[in-house]
C-alpha cells in the first residue's frame, strides 16, 4: 500500500476519533456496567423485608382484575431473584402502582421505589452523558456511531502495513508514543468484531425514527400498521370478561410448551376490556438470542391461551426477518448465553473504554513528541491542553460520576431527595467539578487528584457491599443479588489501579512535562 495513501486513512481516523472519543467513552463504561442493570437498581433499592405474601399468582390476578376491571394495562410479575412474591404492576394517575396479595388472600398496596439506579445508568449509556432528552440525544449519538465505524475502517488499513510485524504487542520502555500506540492497537484489534456489532447496532438504534420515517416514506406510503394489518392472521374478538380468561398459570404452561426451555419471568395484559385483549408473556432462555436485553416474548391470547404471534419469542421465530431482528438487539444487548456472556460484554466495554481513552492520549504525544524533536520547550499548543483536559477530566470524571451516583443511591435511599433528582444531581455534580478542574489545573496537575477522585467513589460501591453484608443495610444482606458481585469485583480491581496511577502520577509531581498528566 502507498504510504500516502495510509497517512490519508491515518488523517480520517485520526480526526474521527477525536470528534467521537469522549462521548464514546461515557457510552462504553456506562454501558458495560448496564450489563448488570437488574443487579444494580435490585442493590440500590433493597427495603426492609415485608409482612408474609401470598404465592399464588392465579389467585392475585383474579383479585385484582376482579377490583380494578378497567386498567387497560397490567404487569404480572412472577416471583425471581429480586422478588419472592407475584405482584401486579399498573398505571394510574401517571404514576406507577403495585399490589400483591397478603397471607390472607386481601389485595394491598406495595411500595414503589422512587427510581431505579440500573435505568440511570442505562439512559447515560445510550445518551453518550449528554444531559439531554434521550429523544434529542439518542440521533446525536447515532451519527457520532456512524463516524465512530468509518473510525473503525480507517484505522484497521492504517494497521494493515504492520499488522503481522506488531500484532498484539506492547513495548513499554522510554518511548512513550510506541507504549501508547502498541496499546491502542492491541485493544482494537482484540475487540475489532465486537466493535463492528456495537458501531452499527448504535448507530441503527440511534438513527431508528429516521430510518422509520424514510421507510414511511418511501417503503410503507400507507404506513407500516396497514401493512401488518394486512399480514397478521385475523384473530377471534377475546371477551372482555376476565373472569372467562385462562389463569397465569396456565399461560405460562402453555408459552413453555411452545418454546421448551423458555422461562417466563412475566405477563404484560394489554387492551384489557377490549375484543383485541392480549397476554404478552416475557420470558427468558439463554441458548437462543432474545428480543431485548434479558427477555423474549409471546403474543398469546387469554382467553384460549393461543400463541398467535412468535416473532420475538427465544428459537421459534418462523421467518429469517424475525430471526435476523432478534439476532441485530441481541448481539448489542449481551441476550443470549447468560451470566458468563454479560461479563465478557461488560469487560470488553471496558476495553473499548480504553481504547478511545489511549487514542487521545497517543494524539496528545504525537504532538509534544514533535516539540521535543524540534529542540523547542516542551510547551502544548493551546488546542493540545484542551484536548488533554477535556480526556482527563471527562473520562475520569465519568468513572467518579457513575460511582458517586452508584453508591449515593444505597446510602441516600430512605433520604427525602427523589432518587431521579438524587443520582443526576450526583453525577452531573461530581462530572462536571472534574471537568471544570481539568481546565482549571491544568491536565497534569490535576491528573493526581482526579484519580485519587476516582479510586476513592469507586471503591465506594464493594465497601457498601461489605457493609452491608457486616449488618449495616440487614435489608440488602438478606437481598444481595449474585449479579452484583461481578460489579463489587470489577469496582474492587478498578479501584486498585486508579489508585496505583494516582500515586505513580503523584509521584512524578511537578518534574512530569508534557504529557506526564496522561502518561498513566
Amino acid at each position: 500500500m502507498k504510504a500516502g495513501t495510509v497517512r490519508k486513512y491515518l488523517v480520517v481516523h485520526t480526526w474521527a476519533g477525536i470528534l467521537c472519543s469522549l462521548m464514546l467513552f461515557v457510552a462504553f463504561y456506562a454501558g458495560g456496567i448496564s450489563m448488570f442493570k437488574p443487579e444494580i437498581s435490585h442493590w440500590a433499592r433493597a427495603e426492609p423485608q415485608r409482612g408474609q405474601a401470598s404465592m399464588d399468582a392465579d389467585a392475585l390476578a383474579a383479585a385484582f382484575f376482579a377490583a380494578h376491571p378497567k386498567t387497560a394495562r397490567v404487569t404480572l410479575v412472577l416471583p425471581g431473584e429480586d422478588n419472592a412474591a407475584p405482584f401486579m404492576r399498573y398505571k394510574q394517575g401517571g404514576r406507577e402502582q403495585r399490589m400483591e396479595l397478603d397471607a390472607a388472600g386481601h389485595l394491598r398496596p406495595l411500595a414503589v421505589d422512587g427510581g431505579e439506579t440500573g435505568d440511570f445508568v442505562d439512559n447515560l449509556h445510550r445518551k453518550g452523558g449528554l444531559p439531554l432528552p434521550l429523544d434529542i440525544a439518542e440521533p446525536i449519538i447515532g451519527i457520532v456511531s456512524l463516524v465512530y465505524a468509518i473510525a473503525l475502517i480507517s484505522g484497521v488499513v492504517v494497521l494493515l502495513p504492520s499488522l503481522v510485524k506488531d500484532l498484539f504487542v506492547l513495548r513499554l520502555g522510554r518511548n512513550i508514543k510506541r507504549m501508547w500506540l502498541d496499546l491502542h492497537n492491541l485493544l482494537g484489534v482484540a475487540s475489532l468484531p465486537f466493535h463492528i456489532v456495537m458501531a452499527l447496532s448504535a448507530a441503527v438504534f440511534g438513527l431508528h425514527d429516521w430510518i422509520y420515517a424514510a421507510q414511511d416514506a418511501l417503503i410503507y406510503p400507507k404506513g407500516l400498521e396497514a401493512v401488518e394489518t394486512q399480514s397478521t392472521p385475523k384473530r377471534t374478538p377475546v371477551t372482555k370478561d376476565t373472569t372467562d380468561w385462562l389463569p397465569p398459570s396456565q399461560l405460562v404452561a402453555r408459552a413453555k410448551a411452545a418454546a421448551p426451555g423458555f422461562e417466563p419471568t412475566a405477563l404484560d395484559y394489554r387492551g384489557v376490556g377490549t375484543p383485541k385483549a392480549m397476554a404478552q408473556v416475557a420470558g427468558t432462555d439463554d441458548r437462543h438470542f432474545k428480543r431485548s436485553a434479558r427477555a423474549g416474548f409471546a403474543l398469546m391470547d387469554p382467553s384460549t391461551g393461543e400463541v398467535f404471534q412468535s416473532t420475538h419469542l427465544p428459537g421459534q421465530q418462523k421467518s429469517s426477518w424475525g430471526a435476523m431482528l432478534s439476532s441485530f438487539f441481541s448481539l448489542h444487548f449481551g441476550g443470549y448465553g447468560g451470566e458468563p456472556l454479560r461479563v465478557l460484554y461488560a469487560v470488553l466495554a471496558m476495553m473499548g473504554a480504553l481504547l478511545f481513552y489511549t487514542g487521545n492520549v497517543l494524539w496528545i504525544e504525537t504532538r509534544t513528541k514533535r516539540l521535543r524533536e524540534s529542540g523547542a520547550a516542551v510547551s502544548q499548543p493551546r488546542h493540545v491542553r484542551w484536548v488533554a483536559s477535556l480526556n482527563i477530566g471527562v473520562c475520569l470524571g465519568c468513572v467518579a460520576g457513575l460511582s458517586s451516583a452508584i453508591a449515593s443511591s444505597r446510602w441516600l435511599a430512605s433520604g427525602q431527595v427523589p432518587h431521579e433528582v438524587l443520582v443526576h444531581g450526583v453525577y452531573y455534580m461530581v462530572f462536571t467539578g472534574c471537568v471544570v478542574h481539568a481546565f482549571v489545573r491544568g491536565a497534569t496537575a490535576a491528573t493526581p487528584g482526579l484519580l485519587g477522585l476516582a479510586a476513592l467513589t469507586t471503591a465506594l460501591i464493594p465497601g457498601t457491599s461489605l457493609l452491608a453484608l457486616a449488618g449495616w443495610w440487614p435489608e440488602l444482606a438478606k437481598a444481595y443479588v449474585q449479579g452484583f458481585a461481578f460489579i463489587d469485583v470489577l469496582s474492587t480491581g478498578a479501584a486498585a489501579l486508579l489508585a496505583f496511577l494516582a500515586w505513580r502520577a503523584w509521584q512524578r509531581g511537578p518534574r512530569a512535562t508534557g504529557l506526564a498528566s496522561v502518561q498513566l
